[in-house]
């Protein structure tokens, strides 16, 4: 529900219902002295209130602001713990991530401030209210400018101080489920597909993005990370260098027959389940109604949000021979191997895999998890 006016606002809005008292008699007297001066004046200054007291106003009605605040507060120390985010030139806190034009430098992205991720998601009310009301009610700040090894890197020494600290979980069904400990290969805490992953920007050997898994640019339309960043740059300067989202807080995507439906009426909307192909995956979250304004996750997004999970319940997420499935990064694509980014945590090899995945395969485990936009 939206958070009670405080006396504060109340006070705003009873000054301006006096001053549109005012302006209403003065338009009507100026009819009368055809001098309008004083209307004019009157007009800029109720316009100037309302706006302000617009900007103070809470518009969502699923969406809790003081929940969004604490998610934005708890990410950032996460961040900062685990060296994602560092103080940088300039005193502010944000990511040494890559360049938009080389690949090869680093470039400083200052990570973004509550206020302007307030003023994104106020922007978008209208379509984010309805992704809210069908359960993507968790922000998720991602780090998009990093260098993907870099971020690979930071989760692999997160997985393994969990590990040594004796905090490594498999994900739960129910938060009151007893806990269950996870082993762990300590020599390769998260297995990594180089031929995909491996320096993939400055190799050009993924891009974002795509409308089709194929390996023509003209089909798959995917863009480079670079050429994501210099868009970011020259239209949301204030978060350039971070993608934030609203997510579904969903550590085990349901098996096929297991998803839930939420929202309202004619924006009612069931969870992607597991089973289908990653091709048919993307048709659908570009053509179905239900899914309407989402996009697939990256990488990037499936490793931050790991990584925030693993440190606020000390559990790992996609345990696909557990209560979950594995996924895949339907947000990015390998043109020259033709594969989807795939993702799991694997029991027998007692580590996380980071590989790829035939676009037209389909399994019973494995699935995806989508994206509503804030900013990017």
């Amino acid at each position: 529900m939206p958070n009670p006016i405080c006396p504060e606002l109340k006070k705003e809005l009873n000054d301006i219902k006096t001053l549109k008292q005012v302006f209403d008699l003065e338009l009507e007297n100026s009819f009368k002295t055809k001098d309008t001066r004083k209307a004019q004046e009157l007009r800029i200054e109720l316009e100037s209130k309302i706006a302000n007291i617009q900007e103070k106003l809470w518009p969502f009605e699923a969406l809790e602001k003081e929940k969004i605040e604490e998610q934005y507060n708890e990410q950032m120390e996460v961040m900062k713990r685990n060296g994602i985010i560092e103080k940088l030139s300039n005193g502010e806190m944000g990511i040494r991530g890559m360049d938009t034009e080389d690949s090869s430098k680093e470039k400083e992205y200052v990570f973004p401030k509550l206020e302007d991720i307030l003023k994104k998601m106020k922007e978008k009310k209208e379509i984010l209210e309805t992704k809210a009301e069908q359960g993507f009610d968790q922000l998720l700040i991602v780090p998009f400018g990093m260098k993907l090894d870099d971020l690979i890197e930071r989760y692999k020494q997160v997985v393994l101080k969990h590990h040594k600290e004796g905090k490594f979980l498999a994900t739960k069904k129910d938060p009151s489920d007893p806990d269950e400990t996870l082993d762990l290969d300590e020599s390769e805490s998260v297995y990594v597909w180089k031929n995909g992953y491996k320096n993939a920007e400055a190799e050009n050997k993924i891009v974002y993005y795509p409308d089709k898994f194929d390996s023509d640019p003209k089909i798959h339309k995917g863009k480079t990370k670079q050429e994501i960043l210099k868009k970011q740059e020259k239209e949301n300067p204030n978060t350039a260098g971070f993608e934030i989202f609203l997510v579904e807080d969903l550590p085990n995507i349901p098996r096929e027959g297991q998803g839930k439906e939420r929202g309202k009426d004619e924006n009612k909307r069931k969870q992607l389940e597991a089973s289908e192909k990653p091709s048919d995956y993307l048709e659908k979250i570009k053509n179905d109604p239900q899914y309407k304004n989402e996009q697939g996750q990256t990488p990037e997004t499936q490793i931050i949000y790991a990584i925030q999970y693993l440190e606020k319940h000390n559990q790992v997420i996609d345990d696909y021979r557990g209560n979950g499935s594995a996924s895949y990064q339907l947000g990015a694509y390998f043109p020259v191997s033709g594969d989807v980014p795939h993702v799991c945590w694997s029991r027998d090899g007692r580590r996380a895999f980071l590989v790829g995945g035939v676009p037209g395969y389909s399994d019973s485990s494995d699935g995806v998890r989508s994206v509503a936009m804030v900013s990017a």
